[in-house]
């Protein structure tokens, strides 16, 4: 069985790229949820920010019609702070200052800008999906600073599950059915790195 590390797709212009193309996942430290905090009208159908996996409406329903397995549940993530930016038609080719007045940090890309009750209505609606499939996993110390088919070794699989989250390194990981329903679904919205089996 083929396993995969997966994580968003690299964006142009580092953190700030980052946080144009993913945004960030709020926290309210009152009620312990997390939200959603991004530009529009553009959106990835699925992403990984803070940890978190994200998923549109249209991709969450369409992954509870299929058979996969490995996700537990899936929690709302609201819209609470959604700012208006164009920018994924702009020349990936000049330095972000082109096209951006920066001041601060990546973050304050989206903090400097007013939220938008409006583009956030006519966006989608957002959901963590809580991946549970176990994935025993063996860490070349040696090569720590390598790829990661370089690095990590896979032990053991849960053969129930489809994605899953391992002992011993972050992120997430799938299986090559599970691979193939994102690259069909997501286009464009994940790399994959390839684990091998311990030897």
């Amino acid at each position: 069985m083929n396993i995969y590390h997966f994580n968003n797709v690299t964006r142009p212009w580092g953190d700030w790229g980052t946080v144009l193309a993913y945004g960030m996942i709020g926290w309210d430290e009152d009620t312990d949820i997390d939200s959603i905090e991004r530009s529009g009208p553009y959106t990835p159908l699925a992403y990984i920010r803070s940890g978190v996996l994200v998923l549109t409406q249209v991709i969450k329903d369409a992954l509870e019609s299929s058979d996969l397995k490995g996700i537990s549940r899936f929690e709302h993530l609201e819209k609470t702070h959604i700012v208006e930016l164009e920018w994924q038609h702009w020349d990936t080719r000049q330095p972000i200052t082109e096209h951006l007045d920066l001041d601060g940090e990546p973050e304050s890309i989206l903090n400097s800008r007013p939220h938008d009750p409006e583009l956030a209505r006519r966006m989608p609606e957002y959901w963590q999906a809580f991946v549970v499939g176990k994935l025993s996993l063996r860490k070349d110390r040696e090569k720590q600073q390598s790829e990661l088919s370089q690095y990590l070794q896979v032990l053991k699989v849960d053969d129930k599950a489809d994605f899953f989250k391992a002992d011993t390194y972050g992120g997430y990981f799938l299986n090559e059915r599970a691979k193939h329903w994102l690259e069909t679904n997501c286009p464009d919205c994940f790399d994959f790195t390839l684990i091998p089996p311990a030897t």
